[in-house]
C-alpha cells in the first residue's frame, strides 16, 4: 500500500457497495467508502412498516423521471442514504434463480457467476431465522432473513387459495437448489419489524480498514493520460476535493453509476461529443434498461383483518409460469410471474392516505423481451424509458400474472375472509381489453438493472465478469447495472451477491 487516500475507493454504500467495501477491508485492503447521503442512516428508516422515503422529494431519496408506456409517466425513486434502496424499500430478499445465474455467467463468459460458484457465498450473507441450519443457507451471516407468519388471515387465505389453484406450497423460497415455483412466505431482510439495510448489516460496526464518509457526492472519476482511473472528484462540505486510490469501484446503482461514467468521459461517443466532454472510452452506457412491470390490485378487508398484528408487511408470494418462452426455440421460464401480498395498506405505509383500508396484491411479470433505455443527461438526472408491453410475449406474461391474481382474489378462501376486490371484472376481460386496462394502471417494481452490463464485447457491454470497465484500467462497477437482465424476482439479494462476487474478484 503506497500513497493515495486508500487502496480502493468505493462510490455508493448501497445494496452492493456496503458489503463489497466491508469484504475488501476484511481482506486487508484500505478502503474509503463514499456515500452521497447520510451515513449512518437515521433511525427512523428502520421501521419496516413505513415507506415514506420511497416518495419523490424525500431527503433520503433521489427521483428520476421515467416513461412506462406512451402516455404514462412515472417517477422512479432510489435511496440516497447509507444502505441505498435497501434502507427505504419493503424488504424483499429473494435469491436469484439458477437460470438467472447461469445466464449471467454465460453473458460474461465467467464461471464465478454460476450457481455452483455463488452458492457458498450465502453462508456469509444470510442469518436466516427459519432455514439457516439447512444446506445451502447461512445462520450466522451479516444479513437477517426472516419470513412473516402464515397465521395472518390474508396469508392463510391466500395460501389455501393458491394450493386450491394448483400451486405448490413452498416453505423456503430461497431453497437450494431452486424450489418448484409455487406459494409461500416471502423472505425479507427484516427482524422484529425492523428493516435491515446493507449498511446496517455490514457497516455497523465497520471493519478497521474501512472509512465511511457520508454526505459526499462524487461528481466524476479522474482518469489519467494513460487511460487509468486514479481517483474521484467529490463534493464535500461545499467544495470539490480530489481523492486518490489504486482502484475505483462505482456502486452508485443502476441509474446513478451511468451518469457518473458519462460525466467522466465513459459512454456513448456521440453523446459525449455533443456535451463537449473529452472521450475517455466509447461505451454503450445506458443503451439497455431492464425492470419488472407491475400492477397494484387492491381489496377491501374487514377492520379486524387490518388490525391483525404484522411482523413484516410483505406476506405470501405466489409464483406461476406464464407459459411464454423467451424465444421461438426456448422453453418457458418457470416462475416468471409473481403475485405478492402486502399486509398493511400501501397508503398508510407511504403516508399518503392514513385512512386507507385497502390491502394490495402486487402483480409482476419477471421477464421482459424488450429492453428499455436510459436517456443520459450530464447536467441532470437520466430519464428512464421502460418500453413496457412492447412485445406480444411481454403482454402475455403480464396478462397471465393479472389473471392469477384475479383468480386468487375471487377464490372461496378470500370471499370467506370478507375480501372485496377493487376490480372484480378482470377475470372476464378478453386479451385486448385486459391489455388496455394494464396500460392504464401500469407501474414498475423499481428493479432497474442492465444499464452497464457484463459481457465480453466492448461494443455491447460496459464491464467484464470481474466488473472491470472495458478500456479503462483501475475502474470497476459493482451494482445492479452490470446484470445483463433482471433476476427472476426482486433484486436486493442479487445486489448483495454482486458485492461479494466483485469483492472476491478484486
Amino acid at each position: 500500500m503506497t500513497g493515495g487516500d486508500a487502496d480502493v475507493i468505493v462510490v455508493g454504500a448501497g445494496g452492493s457497495g456496503a458489503p463489497l467495501a466491508a469484504r475488501l477491508a476484511a481482506g486487508g485492503a484500505r478502503v474509503l467508502l463514499l456515500e452521497a447521503g447520510p451515513a449512518p442512516a437515521p433511525l427512523s428508516s428502520r421501521d419496516a412498516s413505513r415507506l415514506a422515503a420511497a416518495l419523490p422529494g424525500h431527503p433520503l431519496a433521489l427521483a428520476y423521471p421515467g416513461r412506462l408506456v406512451d402516455g404514462r409517466d412515472h417517477t422512479v425513486v432510489r435511496g440516497r442514504v447509507a444502505g441505498g434502496s435497501t434502507a427505504i424499500n419493503g424488504g424483499y430478499f429473494r435469491r436469484p434463480r439458477t437460470h438467472d445465474l447461469e445466464a449471467w455467467a454465460a453473458a460474461a463468459a465467467d464461471a464465478r457467476w454460476s450457481a455452483a460458484r455463488t452458492r457458498p457465498l450465502w453462508a456469509d450473507i444470510e442469518a436466516d431465522r427459519e432455514f439457516g441450519a439447512n444446506p445451502g443457507h447461512g445462520a450466522t451471516g451479516a444479513m437477517p432473513v426472516t419470513r412473516g407468519s402464515l397465521e395472518h388471515p390474508v396469508s392463510a387465505a391466500l395460501l389455501s387459495a393458491g394450493t386450491g389453484l394448483g400451486l405448490t406450497r413452498v416453505p423456503d423460497q430461497n431453497g437450494s437448489p431452486d424450489p418448484t415455483p409455487g406459494i409461500g412466505a416471502l423472505p425479507t431482510n427484516t427482524r422484529d419489524g425492523e428493516r435491515w439495510s446493507t449498511a446496517r448489516a455490514w457497516l455497523e460496526p465497520a471493519p478497521a480498514l474501512l472509512t465511511v464518509r457520508g454526505d459526499c457526492t462524487v461528481v466524476r472519476v479522474v482518469v489519467d493520460a494513460r487511460g487509468r482511473a486514479i481517483g474521484v472528484d467529490a463534493l464535500i462540505d461545499g467544495r470539490v476535493e480530489t481523492l486518490h486510490a489504486d482502484r475505483i469501484v462505482l456502486s452508485a446503482g443502476a441509474l446513478a453509476t451511468p451518469q457518473l461514467l458519462v460525466r467522466s468521459g465513459i459512454g456513448p461517443a456521440r453523446m459525449l461529443r455533443a456535451a463537449e466532454i473529452p472521450i475517455v472510452h466509447d461505451a454503450p452506457v445506458g443503451a439497455r434498461l431492464y425492470d419488472h412491470p407491475q400492477l397494484d390490485l387492491r381489496m377491501t378487508v374487514p377492520a379486524a383483518v387490518l388490525d391483525h398484528p404484522v411482523e413484516t408487511p410483505l406476506g405470501v408470494v405466489a409464483h406461476g409460469t406464464s407459459g411464454v418462452a423467451d424465444g421461438p426455440s426456448d422453453p418457458p421460464v418457470p416462475g416468471d410471474i409473481e403475485v405478492l401480498s402486502v399486509l398493511r395498506p400501501l397508503g398508510r405505509m407511504l403516508g399518503t392516505d392514513e385512512g386507507d383500508g385497502r390491502l394490495s396484491l402486487l402483480v409482476s411479470a419477471l421477464r421482459t423481451d424488450t429492453p428499455g433505455r436510459l436517456r443520459l443527461d450530464v447536467d441532470g438526472p437520466p430519464r428512464l424509458e421502460f418500453r413496457y408491453l412492447s412485445s406480444s410475449r411481454d403482454r402475455a406474461r403480464l396478462r397471465a400474472a393479472v389473471r392469477l391474481a384475479a383468480a386468487l382474489l375471487a377464490s372461496e378462501p378470500l370471499r370467506q375472509l370478507g375480501a372485496v376486490p377493487e376490480h372484480p371484472s378482470l377475470t372476464a376481460l378478453d386479451d385486448d381489453d385486459l391489455d388496455s386496462w394494464m396500460r392504464a394502471h401500469l407501474s414498475t417494481a423499481l428493479h432497474s438493472c442492465g444499464t452497464t452490463p457484463m459481457g465480453t464485447d466492448p461494443a455491447t457491454s460496459v464491464v467484464n465478469g470481474r466488473g472491470a470497465v472495458h478500456g479503462v484500467a483501475g475502474l470497476h462497477v459493482a451494482d445492479l447495472g452490470i446484470l445483463p437482465t433482471t433476476p427472476t424476482g426482486g433484486p436486493a439479494a442479487s445486489a448483495v451477491l454482486i458485492g461479494h462476487v466483485i469483492a472476491d474478484a478484486l
